[in-house]
């Protein structure tokens, strides 16, 4: 096994708690402010999505349109039916599309089984405040596959200008405290409610992504979950340093929070407490779901495990404090952020520095790293670049010069864990499990220099159509086909809302793509082409958007077939359902002016290339990844491709404009 404690940390300075206060105090605020001044490289695009009471001073209590949030609905299945033909249509030969068409008018004919099922489903729809969000969970607690490096998404956010562990911990302080601003607002139901262009939102995400957690089990997972307004409410976080676990009271019983100088000084003791590594724990979370049930039933049988899951479990979120290196050269660099976003980097770096159930974990570098990490079964990533976005601010508005002297509080409690032979076992197994499936990902990030939004914008070009268009011409000049591409779409506006599916591959889109690559077209013609797929795209959100998509209603018709032991096999076999369920590309924009790159693991759906794209005012962030050997792409190749067809849609635009002028 290895030998974890014999591993060489770091050492920096440590601050003697009680002699020196006052110093640490005059220190630290001199610190903190410089970090405040200096929240570097913030975009100066705010999140689309924003609690309304940021734009408004009219605040409002955080549930007060909640009844008023329309149901999802359940569209009609005829209209569904057509829009599924239309997204196969780009991907096959008239002989194919007319025998899927038949397939798909037997499907829904009158008194057929899709009848039959979409009454099902519509019954559902009565009985229930959303008929979808539980066979959402469902479909990640139900998958097998490791969480992390699967299928849990992380954010990275623009690096901050401090180094070492004291200025780490400042930071950290800082970052808490926001945060457990929120937590308190939230569990006293003052946070403002979140609106997108003046429509409110579900806030149910806000509360299910604090003090909830997955849980291990066979044959699926459950989820723990404590919503933090109860009257008998959880009030702690847990930070995770250097493998210890410590429970840190963040809110008073008042719901208050805690102060920015009651926190520091909380963190103080945990670094000093955590001097020497303990054994990595939380690499059992990264084991294969059906080995972690066994494993965490085992844990559990002892008393003071139990007692340390259900504190990480109820935390309101986590903090993991990393060591990590400093790098003269920016791709090594790069490369380094990447893994430590995912998974905190190899088992004898921070991944075992984690716990990859949380809904809610922040991680914080010792050389101005950090990053947003949560398992996806009980949030959406809309959610992390609002709450980003609101933790900034509240950051950057905090008034660190008149902080009141520490209370005398408790110190924080650190977890304890008896840990099995066996277990030990598994946590070494996990680690070098999780090192070979980090050494075969290849991830790559790009900053596209040449335009952002304000330019598309300037020529009538939709930003997001435009980008999501220039991924189909790159994968066309690659391959001379067309890829199956998935993007995702808030569904937040309805009560407990999650994401839409869209098929941005369309018959306009792909007439586009052969138009522009045939010499013998003039430029004006490819520009009309362009624009009409621009403009379905940018329907097909809006359809999303009020509730019309098709991609959740046949999964709806799916899932209820199934439950009612209906064969539909007629349909949910056929080769058509087959062919677009096998998706090449799943690419989607991101949100959050303080988030650099996203990335979303796609390792369970195999051949799949997971990207995200921000488009900035003037530049567009690009990130990439897949699993060495398990997709056709070359990224290098692809990332260049597409950045070819962003310049060459953009002249085309160019050109047509100075035409007109």
């Amino acid at each position: 096994m290895k030998n974890y404690s014999k591993i060489v940390w770091p050492r920096f300075p440590q601050y003697s708690t009680l002699a020196s206060r006052r110093m640490i105090q005059a220190d630290f605020k001199s610190r903190l402010k410089n970090v405040c001044r200096h929240l570097s490289h913030k975009d100066s695009g705010r999140s689309t999505i924003s609690p309304a009471g940021m734009a408004s001073s009219s605040g409002g209590i955080t549930l007060k349109y909640q009844d008023s949030i329309p149901k999802y609905p359940v569209p009609p299945l005829h209209q569904t039916l057509q829009k599924y033909l239309r997204h196969y249509q780009p991907y096959v030969s008239g002989e194919e599309f007319d025998r899927a068409k038949k397939v798909v008018e037997n499907f829904g004919k009158p008194g057929g089984t899709g009848e039959l099922l979409q009454q099902k489903l519509e019954e559902r729809r009565d009985s229930t405040e959303n008929w979808l969000s539980e066979w959402w969970r469902e479909g990640f607690l139900k998958q097998r596959s490791p969480n992390v490096l699967h299928s849990a998404p992380g954010s990275l956010m623009y690096p901050q200008p401090f180094r070492g562990v004291d200025e780490q911990t400042d930071y950290a302080a800082l970052g808490i405290a926001a945060l457990a601003s929120t937590v308190s607002l939230l569990a006293r139901r003052q946070f403002p409610p979140a609106e997108l262009r003046g429509r409110p939102l579900c806030m149910d995400q806000y509360y299910t992504s604090v003090c909830s957690c997955r849980v291990p089990g066979r044959p699926m997972d459950s989820v723990f979950y404590h919503p933090i307004d109860r009257h008998d409410f959880f009030r702690h976080i847990v930070i995770i340093r250097r493998n210890h676990f410590f429970k840190l009271d963040i809110l008073d019983e008042e719901r208050l929070p805690l102060g920015l100088s009651d926190i520091l000084e909380q963190l103080k003791i945990i670094v000093e407490k955590s001097r020497e590594p303990a054994l990595p724990v939380g690499l059992l979370t990264a084991q294969d779901r059906d080995s972690w049930a066994d494993a965490y039933t085992t844990m559990k049988e002892d008393p003071t495990n139990a007692q340390s899951l259900l504190d990480i479990q109820s935390s309101a979120f986590i903090i993991c404090l990393d060591d990590t290196k400093d790098f003269s050269d920016i791709k090594r660099k790069r490369q380094h952020d990447h893994r430590w976003l995912l998974c905190g980097g190899r088992s004898t770096e921070n991944a075992g520095n984690r716990w990859f159930d949380k809904t809610f974990m922040i991680s914080i570098g010792t050389n101005g790293e950090c990053g947003i990490y949560g398992d996806h079964t009980m949030a959406d990533g809309a959610l992390v670049g609002a709450i980003s976005d609101s933790v900034t601010k509240f950051m950057e508005e905090m008034d660190t010069g008149e902080e009141p002297n520490p209370r005398s509080l408790p110190p924080p409690k650190e977890l304890e864990f008896v840990l099995t032979d066996d277990l030990i076992h598994a946590i070494e197994k996990t680690g070098e499990q999780l090192d070979r499936i980090l050494d075969g990902y290849q991830i790559m990030e790009q900053k596209f220099k040449s335009f952002g939004k304000t330019l598309m914008k300037s020529y009538g070009l939709h930003p997001d159509g435009f980008v999501q268009v220039a991924i189909q011409l790159a994968y066309w000049r690659i391959h001379s086909w067309l890829p199956v591409v998935y993007e995702t779409s808030s569904l937040q506006g309805f009560k407990l809302g999650r994401m839409d599916h869209l098929r941005p591959v369309s018959v306009e889109s792909a007439e586009f793509v052969k138009t522009m690559e045939d010499s013998t077209v003039d430029p004006g013609r490819k520009l009309d082409k362009l624009m009409s797929a621009l403009q379905v795209h940018k329907d097909l959100n809006a359809v999303s958007k009020a509730g019309q998509g098709a991609e959740r209603h046949l999964f709806g018709l799916q899932r209820i077939a199934e439950e009612n032991n209906v064969d539909a096999s007629e349909f949910f076999q056929d080769q058509s359902w087959e062919k677009m369920s096998r998706v090449n590309i799943r690419a989607s924009t991101g949100v959050g002016s303080m988030i650099k790159l996203t990335m979303s693991p796609v390792r369970y759906q195999p051949c799949t290339t997971g990207m995200w794209y921000s488009i900035r005012d003037d530049h567009l962030m690009i990130s990439m990844n897949i699993m060495e050997g398990r997709s056709v792409l070359d990224l290098r190749q692809f990332m260049d491709a597409l950045c070819v067809s962003l310049q060459d849609m953009m002249e085309l635009a160019s050109a047509a404009q100075k035409h007109k002028l």
